[in-house]
């Protein structure tokens, strides 16, 4: 990245059961080392790729993320938790942008706590990554993941 570009991510989780909002945490993410790679790729290369990191992960392990984590460990793949295509939105003049996802929840989960941001549907590049408290979810929850990643 040019000398004085900082990229850092911001993580919203939020929870609802019933209509009501049962858990609700915001706390910073790690952009990944092939995460700033990417970001590197699509800002200078010849050939960035076709697609921004805009998919997102679930996952109940409680490992601490790491930047130099490829992939998110224990990554739910069923379920109505598997890797999703998250709502990009970005504001001209902005420095930042969202990309936010709403998964509605088919089997009970126990310990959902860690999120990952990817550049596709299976495998890819995890530009981010952000662990959270630990919530249990049940058939019907919907759980909502919105990264918001500041270029400053």
């Amino acid at each position: 990245l040019p000398e004085g570009l900082k990229v850092t991510g911001w993580v919203t989780v939020s929870v609802v059961r019933d209509g009501q909002f049962v858990y609700y945490e915001e706390s910073h993410n790690i952009i990944t080392t092939v995460g700033k790679d990417f970001i590197s790729a699509q800002l200078g290369s010849s050939s960035p790729s076709s697609n921004g990191a805009n998919y997102i992960a679930l996952s109940t392990d409680g490992t601490a993320p790491s930047a130099s984590d490829t992939s998110l460990n224990g990554e739910i793949t069923s379920g109505g938790l598997a890797r999703a295509q998250g709502t990009y939105s970005h504001t001209a003049g902005a420095n930042t942008y969202t990309v936010s996802k709403t998964f509605s929840a088919t089997a009970s989960f126990a310990g959902v706590q860690k999120a990952g941001l990817f550049t596709a549907s299976s495998g890819g590049t995890m530009m981010a990554e952000n662990t959270f408290s630990s919530v249990n979810l049940v058939s019907g929850d919907q759980i909502t993941i919105t990264w918001t990643i500041t270029i400053s």
